[in-house]
């Protein structure tokens, strides 16, 4: 196990910020995490975590919560407007990290994408952050940058009935993972120090097109893949005012355009090789 370090979460209600944090505890680290909502995070996550209440946008509360710590996990999700991907994606990983640096943090970890550089820029998330990225690695603190592939608990967000929705035509194979190898790879960085100033692609076992992948779910939730071209998208959310449907049509647009490059070799020997499959995390999820 490990020394009783503190990793302060940055994100750690949600999806991909939840599993890191409790695979951190039990990696026997102590665990901080920051918050809008304490008794909200003490419900979701338990017991055994130290929390401070506050937020990114707020200078002080930062400050409070990378105070003596040894490494802060930023697990941030933007959108859907322009202007709070950039809050999200970019300015708050710079306040971050210029804090960290300032306070002697010994490592910076941030989850990001692996569709993500100057070249791939072609959306308001991608463009936020490639900045926020250029800003950790620009403010000195040690970083590692997870660039991680679809991951399996993505694909129930794409039901709505008793159909998925295959959105756009997604050709490119992706390694999905789930986010319980990705948790532990997350968790096992902050125990090596060969991890430090890294850009490491975390993908999983197996390669699947999306529409590949959603058949595997679909035969064992019980739903139809049902197909929508991403012009189709943009238009419903733009009749609807539905802006969380305009940016899915963005968002799928650009994967779309761009499949994964990188190799995962690098990552998967630092940190262990991703275990799960996707028919087994299929399985697991519908008992």
């Amino acid at each position: 196990m490990t020394s009783a370090k503190t990793i302060l979460v940055i994100g750690a209600t949600g999806m991909l910020g939840k599993p890191v944090a409790q695979q951190l505890k039990a990696d026997g680290f102590n665990v901080r995490l920051l918050v809008r909502n304490p008794e909200k995070a003490k419900k979701l996550l338990g017991e055994g975590y130290e929390l401070m209440q506050g937020d990114v946008d707020n200078e002080a509360s930062l400050r409070a919560a990378l105070t003596d710590v040894d490494g802060v996990h930023i697990s941030l999700k933007g959108g859907p407007t322009e202007a709070d991907f950039e809050r999200m994606d970019h300015f708050a990983v710079r306040d971050i990290a210029r804090i960290a640096k300032e306070k002697n943090v010994g490592r910076v970890t941030l989850i990001s994408a692996y569709a993500v550089s100057e070249e791939k820029a072609d959306t308001p998330e991608s463009r936020s952050k490639v900045r926020g990225e250029a800003a950790l690695k620009s403010s000195g603190v040690p970083y590692t940058i997870f660039r991680a592939t679809w991951f399996m608990e993505t694909l129930p967000l794409f039901v709505q009935g008793k159909n998925i929705s295959l959105i756009g035509n997604q050709i490119h194979p992706l390694h999905w993972i789930a986010v319980e190898d990705y948790a532990r790879m997350a968790s096992k960085s902050y125990q090596t120090d060969e991890t430090l100033n890294k850009e490491l692609y975390i993908f999983g076992p197996e390669a699947y097109t999306m529409g590949e992948a959603m058949k595997i779910y679909a035969e064992h939730a019980g739903v139809k893949v049902s197909p929508i071209s991403t012009s189709m998208l943009s238009v419903l959310g733009m009749l609807t005012f539905n802006a969380e449907w305009k940016g899915m049509a963005t968002l799928m647009k650009h994967y779309e355009n761009w499949g994964e490059d990188g190799s995962p070799e690098e990552a998967n020997q630092l940190l262990g090789s991703p275990r799960v499959t996707l028919n087994e995390w299929c399985k697991r999820n519908q008992e």
